[in-house]
């Protein structure tokens, strides 16, 4: 009797390891890639901003960002994060930006889109960056 419980506990463990092996290979919850759409700095070279596309995964909508930093910065990380739409079929073609002027910039964005995040003004680049929204 002993046996068979011993027998069948370890049956019952290896079965549960390789279970969790197999469900490890799935990236449920993989941080997603970010892939840069656009990047522009202003017209004297002070300040850049950049957009970029989040693909999503199993749990989460793919996101566009759109964030602004000092032209000299490379990391999108040391950004500051201005605007973030998202939906489940999301298109790079459904937000686009341009400088409208040395302190302005206008983001274009499809309306069906869900706004996460919407700066007026830049806090942390200098000078400010003044954001303008036109949904089509």
């Amino acid at each position: 009797m002993n046996k068979k419980i011993l027998i069948g506990t370890l049956i019952g463990v290896i079965l549960f390891s390789f279970f969790g092996f197999w469900i490890s290979g799935f990236f449920l919850f993989e941080s997603p890639n970010e892939l840069i759409i656009k990047k522009e700095c202003d017209y004297e070279g002070l300040r850049k901003v950049v957009m970029y596309e989040l693909n999503g995964n199993a749990v989460t909508n793919g996101a566009i960002h759109i964030s602004a930093s000092d032209c000299s910065e490379n990391k999108i990380e040391n950004s500051e994060l201005i605007f973030t739409v998202s939906s489940s079929n999301i298109k790079i073609s459904d937000v686009n930006f341009e400088w409208t002027s040395f302190d302005t910039l206008t983001i274009r964005y499809n309306k069906k889109l869900e706004i996460f995040k919407q700066k007026t003004e830049s806090e942390s680049v200098n000078p400010k960056i003044i954001f303008e929204y036109i949904a089509d």
